[in-house]
């Protein structure tokens, strides 16, 4: 007995010590990131499968999302702190999925601006159970709640310091969910794109449009940026959109002849197979989902032009 009390101690020691390991890799002149893991959450990575970034201005650290909880954002926190003793300014949420903006607590805690779109306010209930708690537990989950957003983006906004100007807007309606941002940085010619961007991994369109996607990547690509960072993989150049890109306009392409040929669903989970992206992560876990809600869009779609 004394021997299982003993183990559940060190277990939850263990959880509460969870180390994110977070490096910050420089993507342009005061401008850095840390890029999370190509996998799903599980309490092995602590959630940390999400980009999120930083850039430092004379005011003070503008985050681009604040990770998936409270510890994660705590150690970010002191990364920045070694690069230069300022205060966290902004904290830019660029969606309501959960892996992007659990540690908004902390920021707060230190006195940030938390920024983010309509949908959050709309989705996020305070109390309310997330993916990242059932996933990775209490211990581990730690200090992390929901907090409320001090401002909302319908559309677009613009935030200012003395050395640089974030552009804030929502491309379309609907593309990874119902409320994506981008935020811009016209003095850098970087675009912080959220999960509108995948790579190295599959997105997952449980809560989007396949159409929306391909709409807000044309808009991504009129910025003609010199930085893209999307919210997961690591490719961060001008074309770091087309991975996506393909990959969506491949199924469009396959699931519209199929439609054409009068082929259902089921047939048409076989047949989508596109395997030239079979290398890339979580294939196996999201594509066959992905061909099921394009095909239900694209069907629908249809009926409504009839």
């Amino acid at each position: 007995m004394i021997y299982k009390l003993l183990l559940c101690s060190l277990i939850v020691v263990s959880l509460n010590a969870f180390d994110y390991g977070l490096h910050p890799k420089k993507v342009a002149e005061n401008t850095y990131c840390f890029f999370g893991k190509t996998e799903t959450v599980s309490p092995q990575n602590g959630g940390n499968i999400v980009n999120t970034c930083f850039v430092q201005t004379k005011e003070g650290f503008v985050v681009i999302d604040s990770g998936p909880t409270y510890a994660y954002a705590s150690q970010a926190y002191t990364q920045m702190q070694k690069i230069a003793k300022l205060p966290i300014k902004y904290v830019i949420i660029t969606h309501d999925h959960d892996d992007h903006w659990q540690g908004n607590s902390f920021y707060k805690s230190k006195g940030a601006l938390l920024i983010g779109p309509r949908s959050y306010e709309q989705n996020i209930v305070a109390g309310m159970p997330t993916r990242m708690e059932r996933i990775l537990g209490k211990a581990l989950y730690g200090k992390t709640k929901i907090v409320t957003l001090d401002r909302i983006v319908d559309s677009n906004m613009t935030i200012k310091t003395s050395d640089e100007s974030f552009e804030i807007s929502q491309p379309v309606p609907i593309a990874h969910t119902k409320g994506d941002l981008i935020v811009y940085l016209p003095k850098k010619g970087i675009l912080f794109a959220g999960d509108l961007v995948f790579n190295d991994r599959l997105t997952s369109l449980r809560d989007g449009s396949l159409v929306g996607s391909l709409e807000a990547l044309d808009i991504i690509d009129a910025y003609h940026a010199k930085t893209i960072v999307g919210g997961h993989g690591y490719r961060t150049d001008a074309n770091a959109t087309q991975v996506l890109r393909d990959y969506l306009t491949e199924m469009k392409r396959e699931i519209i002849e199929a439609q054409d040929e009068d082929i259902g669903l089921e047939e048409v989970n076989k047949r989508v197979t596109m395997p030239a992206f079979k290398q890339l992560k979580l294939y196996d876990a999201l594509h066959r989902r992905n061909v099921s809600h394009v095909y239900r869009e694209l069907e629908m779609m249809e009926d409504e032009d009839e």
